[in-house]
Order: C-alpha cells, then sequence, then structure tokens
C-alpha cells in the first residue's frame, strides 16, 4: 500500500502517535520511509504479496524491516545502539498504531525483535547475504497459536498460519 494512501486511514489519534514518532528525528523520516519501501520490495520479490498474511513471508518481512531500518541509520551515525533503538521505536510503534489481534501482534513484535537481535551481525552485510539469512530463519520458523509459545524462542522466527 503506498504511503499516502496508509495515512488517509489513520484516526487523529494514529497519526498523532506517528507525528510523535518523528518529531525528535525529523532527519530519520526519509530513511525510515527507503527502508519501509525497501522491505515491501524485497518481499515481493521473493514471497510475491503472500508476506501480507501471518506466515513465514510475513516473518521475514518484519526480521527484514528492523535490519534495514537500522542499516539505513548506522550508515547515516555509524552507531549500532543509535541504529538499534531507532529500529526498535519505529516498529513498536507501527504495531502500536496497527490494530491486530493479540496473537498478531505477538507475532510481529517477536520477529523484530529476532530482527534486532540479528542486526550486528547482519550491519555490514549485502542485501543478498541478508536476504539468504532471513529466508533460511524463515524456513526454520516456529508456529504459535499461543502468544505465550514465543517465550523460549528467542532467535527464531515465529508465524501463525502457512496461507
Amino acid at each position: 500500500m503506498k504511503i499516502w494512501a496508509r495515512l488517509k486511514t489513520f484516526n487523529l489519534l494514529q497519526l498523532f502517535k506517528l507525528a510523535q514518532l518523528f518529531i525528535t528525528k525529523p532527519h530519520y523520516i526519509k530513511l525510515t520511509l527507503q527502508a519501509s519501501k525497501k522491505a515491501v520490495v524485497l518481499a515481493n520479490k521473493h514471497y510475491g504479496n503472500t508476506h501480507q498474511y501471518n506466515n513465514r513471508a510475513n516473518a521475514f518481512r518484519h526480521a527484514l524491516w528492523v535490519v534495514l531500518l537500522g542499516q539505513f541509520v548506522y550508515q547515516k551515525n555509524e552507531d549500532i545502539t543509535i541504529a538499534k533503538n531507532w529500529a526498535l521505536k519505529v516498529t513498536t510503534a507501527h504495531e502500536d498504531i496497527a490494530v491486530n489481534k493479540p496473537l498478531e501482534r505477538t507475532m510481529d513484535l517477536h520477529n523484530n525483535k529476532v530482527g534486532i537481535l540479528l542486526l550486528a551481525e547482519l550491519i555490514n552485510k549485502k542485501e543478498d547475504e541478508i536476504v539468504l539469512l532471513l529466508k533460511k530463519k524463515a524456513q526454520e520458523a516456529q508456529q504459535i497459536c499461543e502468544p505465550e509459545e514465543v517465550v523460549n524462542l528467542d532467535n527464531q522466527l515465529v508465524y501463525i498460519s502457512e496461507e
């Protein structure tokens, strides 16, 4: 979905939360949009439109988005902590703004966390290396049926359905 089309669907509270995110870091708006677009383009390239569902492709996209956000910020300031913090802040804000069922929210936040854990390892890697590793992680992802199931899956991607 195009950014402006998506923004038009937001209510006032969602727009306010989004504005709060960028008010202190307006120079990260472009980086965030670029990383977000690239994550969707790569997910489409490797999985078609299936990454829109709660499946392995979605897990891949979430982890990829975090890594790309971190990479883009790291290239600007060369500080891994700042890169991790920004990626976590953006992806968590996205989940706070989005309206998801509890299990979907848990899955997304968990896969974002896996991306954060992998960021230090992938920060200087090329796109194809990142995609290869995350596709492997997606293949090995664990299916969950309850939010509590993510507790012992720290470094593993998770998904809800096979669709």
